[in-house]
């Protein structure tokens, strides 16, 4: 009790909002806050592992994701009510309203920037850090550049409360310019994650039935994206109208899905309600039913593919229009995520 009496459950709730179990390890509730640190780890690889890995359960992704969330604010509450609770002391407010409070200042100035300041009665500066704040959140939804202000404007308001608070501590400013430094990275990784995921993944709703049966009208399907993929026979892609589409049908569609039947450098043909590579008749359990068509052979030059939709008497693909070129590739569908009862992965292991 007598190590707790200096501790502060406000800045115990501060460093658990970095992550859970920071705040019980400086309570010195060390069992709490491993249980609290390596739980939020385990939820949140559970979270990613479900949601974005080609055998994983959408739906289980998002229970785990409510889970961590859960996991986070009861962090929050357990931090502050540990060191709390160890002081003993009566004249300690839960809320501090009599006495104000730098940690609790910065907390709620963390959650909007310019409510520690309007708690503190400094309301100029806080209704413009306020102002500033809520001004950037809207314009950064349309320039990207922004994205940087909103954490900076935070770290800074932080840094403020402690300057312009009555009872300095000099002890404290190395610990406010490293939680301040600490509030600006992970502001900053918070606000352009959204753009790094959207670079290397995308969902893409099935508007046809050329795809049937391994792909239902609006079914939502996760394309993973990246400059070096190489697809694969029996891939699912996802992929931009090339010039041959455009040609072979005005009315074209933003986006294409189809499955990788032959690659660079292979003969292909289609005859007799077959599909041969290199002259031997390749395994489709995945097709509505055989083609009812003919392809001449073929050998696929560099850079092209041909793609064949899974309901292969109609489907819009290269029997039409010819083969496709690798730089329209957007990436591989490799997963459908939604709805629950059609959640599978996409991936074929050749």
């Amino acid at each position: 009790m007598y190590n707790n009496y200096h501790k502060d459950p406000w800045l115990a709730v501060n460093l658990s909002m970095f992550f859970p179990g920071l705040g019980q390890f400086y309570a010195g509730n060390y069992l709490q806050g491993f249980l609290f640190f390596n739980g939020q780890i385990l939820w949140l690889i559970l979270t990613v592992w479900h949601i974005f890995a080609a055998k994983g359960n959408t739906v289980t992704g998002f229970i785990c994701l409510g889970i961590a969330t859960l996991f986070y604010f009861s962090s929050l509450i357990e931090a502050h009510l540990s060191v709390y609770k160890s002081r003993n002391d009566p004249n300690l407010e839960k809320i501090p309203r009599k006495h104000k409070n730098l940690w609790f200042a910065i907390f709620i100035t963390r959650l909007l920037p310019g409510l520690g300041h309007l708690y503190l009665q400094k309301q100029t500066i806080g209704l413009l850090f306020l102002t500033a704040s809520l001004i950037v959140l809207v314009i950064d939804d349309f320039y990207a550049n922004f994205l940087l202000i909103s954490p900076l404007i935070t770290a800074l308001t932080v840094y403020h409360l402690y300057l312009i608070y009555s009872r300095r501590h000099n002890n404290k400013r190395l610990l406010i310019i490293i939680m301040t430094t600490i509030i600006f990275i992970l502001g900053v990784m918070v606000n352009y994650y959204p753009q790094w995921l959207e670079k290397r993944f995308d969902k893409f709703i099935i508007p046809s039935e050329s795809m049937k049966p391994t792909l239902q009208v609006n079914d939502i399907v996760f394309v993973k994206k990246s400059p070096n993929y190489v697809p694969k026979m029996g891939d699912v892609v996802v992929f931009k109208p090339s010039e041959n589409i455009k040609k072979a049908d005005s009315d074209v569609s933003k986006y294409y899905i189809k499955r990788i039947i032959a690659t660079p450098g292979n003969e292909v043909e289609i005859k007799q309600g077959r599909v041969y590579v290199n002259g031997t008749p390749i395994q489709e359990a995945y097709i509505a039913e055989s083609p009812q068509y003919q392809l001449k052979s073929t050998i696929i030059p560099a850079n092209h593919y041909l793609v064949l939709g899974d309901n292969r008497n109609d489907s819009f693909d290269s029997h039409i229009w010819g083969l496709l070129p690798k730089d329209v590739i957007v990436g591989q569908a490799y997963k459908i995520g939604w709805p629950p009862k059609r959640i599978q992965s996409l991936v074929i292991n050749n």
